[in-house]
């Protein structure tokens, strides 16, 4: 279930990272949330392969870090509106 939890993650956040790049080239914090994302999926992927919990504890950590940035990206984009 981690295996196929991390992909989708993985996935959602490549493919964030990589739409947002195309079309809004500025949104810098954006793009680095949806692609600190990804990197936790691969985290999630790679620790439901070795096990270890150091991996995990890094997924879990780097998904929410790019959250965290994802969502203050957000929040300068509107207060600028």
């Amino acid at each position: 279930m981690t295996t196929v939890a991390g992909i989708v993650l993985l996935a959602f956040g490549a493919g964030g990272a990589w739409f947002l790049s195309k079309r809004f080239p500025n949104a810098r914090f954006l793009i680095a949330g949806y692609a600190l994302m990804g990197g936790g999926g691969a985290c999630f992927v790679l620790w439901s392969v070795a096990g270890h919990v150091a991996i995990g504890v890094a997924a879990a950590a780097l998904v929410a870090v790019g959250g965290a940035i994802g969502a203050i990206g957000a929040v300068r984009k509107e207060l600028r509106f």
